[in-house]
């Protein structure tokens, strides 16, 4: 049986870059996914981190980017399976409204949704900044994020995470820079680690259901039908995958 390759996008800002450590997310997030999936189904692991600092997702070139990545992966013929998705923080200390930012946002999601790819949505993080006016836009965007709903579209509450403010203050120095908006080596190497438990539950799930359509159903049309129903975008359906509720058997996710 051959083994997949398991290639992922990690997108977005200084925080993707892992600014300014110097060590990006994406290193320890492939190492947990390592862990949990060679050898089972998946032969290789590949991840490119596009993260600039200072880039914003409303008038910067963040939506070029993400364009310019999808057509350099298809050109190769190596689209992405899932692209992680952060942003909204420069924007924010610009002043910028929580309505364009997540129309911007939406944008982004676009690109890879609309060319079959995943989207695992990271919402945008604490800072150290108590600014009322920050923290609402915030809420507001975060809040947008976690109620979208679209197929393939997954999000990941990155902001409860890993917290500044509700962390135990002599916690801070070993995970947040001192400008309290950057995190610190140990920082994404935490970071890394949350994302990747929620991949790995996320692609586990998906594994099952489709292991699962597939013992009712051998044709391929039907499978198709069975995906688009289980995939209707009805809030409050407990059976939906994207909103977060499905029933496994246990040996699926051993």
């Amino acid at each position: 049986m051959s083994r997949k390759t398991l290639r992922i996008l990690c997108f977005g800002n200084s925080l993707t870059a892992g600014f300014p450590a110097g060590k990006p997310y994406a290193e320890r997030l492939k190492e947990k996914l390592e862990d949990a999936f060679l050898g089972h189904g998946y032969g290789e692991i590949l991840y490119e981190v596009d993260g600039v600092p200072g880039d914003l997702v409303t008038r910067g070139s963040y939506l070029g980017r993400m364009e310019d990545a999808w057509k350099e992966a298809n050109r190769h013929r190596e689209p992405y399976d899932w692209t992680i998705v952060l942003g909204g923080t420069n924007d924010l200390g610009w002043g910028c409204s929580a309505e364009d930012l997540i129309a911007g946002l939406k944008r982004a999601w676009d690109i890879p949704l609309s060319q079959g790819g995943k989207v695992l949505a990271l919402t945008i993080t604490d800072t150290r900044s108590r600014y009322k006016d920050i923290k609402e836009r915030r809420d507001e965007v975060n809040k947008a994020i976690k109620e979208y709903k679209r197929h393939n579209f997954f999000y990941f509450d990155l902001y409860t995470a890993i917290p500044y403010h509700d962390m135990a203050p002599e916690d801070r120095p070993k995970y947040w820079e001192m400008d309290g908006v950057h995190l610190s080596g140990d920082g994404y190497n935490l970071m890394g680690e949350k994302i990747a438990e929620q991949l790995i539950r996320v692609i586990r799930l998906a594994e099952a259901q489709e292991d699962d359509i597939k013992s009712i159903a051998a044709d391929p049309k039907q499978r198709k039908a069975i995906e688009e129903m289980i995939y209707e975008e009805e809030r409050g359906n407990p059976k939906l995958l994207s909103q977060g509720y499905i029933v496994v058997r246990k040996s699926d996710l051993d």
